[in-house]
């Protein structure tokens, strides 16, 4: 079964946003210009939330029906 990550990484994929990892940890998610980023993997359900609220505020589609 797909971590929470991976499944996150491959929605993004799908809906055009562009998403990579630094060297040492920190995630940036881009799309239409907009970018944001995290310093670590999301570890409690309050980080997850945050995360994924911002990314809806970018645009992305959850659940995606695609």
């Amino acid at each position: 079964m797909a971590n929470r990550m991976d499944v996150l990484l491959a929605a993004l994929d799908r809906q055009a946003f562009k998403s990579w990892q630094s060297p040492e940890g920190s995630w940036f998610f881009s799309r239409d210009g907009n970018v944001t980023t995290i310093d670590h993997e999301p570890g409690s359900t309050g980080e997850w939330l945050d995360l994924v609220s911002t990314l809806r505020d970018m645009g992305l589609v959850l659940p995606y029906e695609g």
